[in-house]
């Protein structure tokens, strides 16, 4: 029931609350969004704000606040809609998903739900939102999996990625 929208600014991704409250809400599977106000630049920025929808701060900051706001919304209802489409499809029996990721799985989410994945042989299938991971980020996340031992036991996929496999 929350939900962040972060304003970037030069400094934001060095600032260690910004930061934690970045890691936080991914972690709970809240919807961030985050408003770009960049005016320098920065030095480095963090893979903390990677994998959220951004939105150009400039020129019009109005246009741009609304239309961040206005992006928040629209994440917040697709979450929704996702949880109930879980819902429904776990009380059919549809399929066996081991985690509804409620957006792409990346390293941050990732770590946080490997230690509770199901132990056993079974195949674990992870479904978010689409679109669908390029193959370089699926490599990525299947060898933080192999790091945790489910190497081969993991899937990651989408709605439309299931239906295309026959599943």
């Amino acid at each position: 029931t929350s939900a962040l929208l972060a304003v970037r600014t030069d400094l934001y991704a060095t600032r260690v609350w910004c930061q934690r409250e970045l890691l936080t809400a991914k972690r709970a599977g809240m919807p961030v969004v985050i408003l770009d106000t960049l005016s320098r630049g920065e030095d480095r920025g963090s893979f903390l704000m990677d994998h959220v929808p951004r939105i150009p701060g400039a020129p019009d900051r109005g246009a741009a606040i609304s239309a961040a706001l206005g992006r928040l919304v629209d994440e917040c209802l697709k979450r929704a809609l996702w949880a109930r489409q879980r819902d429904l499809a776990e009380a059919e029996g549809i399929v066996d998903v081991a985690w509804w990721a409620p957006h792409a799985p990346e390293p941050v989410t990732m770590l946080h739900w490997l230690p509770a994945a199901p132990e056993g042989d079974e195949p674990l299938l992870v479904l978010h939102p689409d679109p669908p991971l390029g193959p370089d980020e699926l490599k990525v996340l299947a060898e933080l999996a192999v790091t945790a031992g489910i190497d081969a036991r993991l899937e990651i996929t989408t709605p439309r990625g299931l239906a295309t496999r026959g599943g």
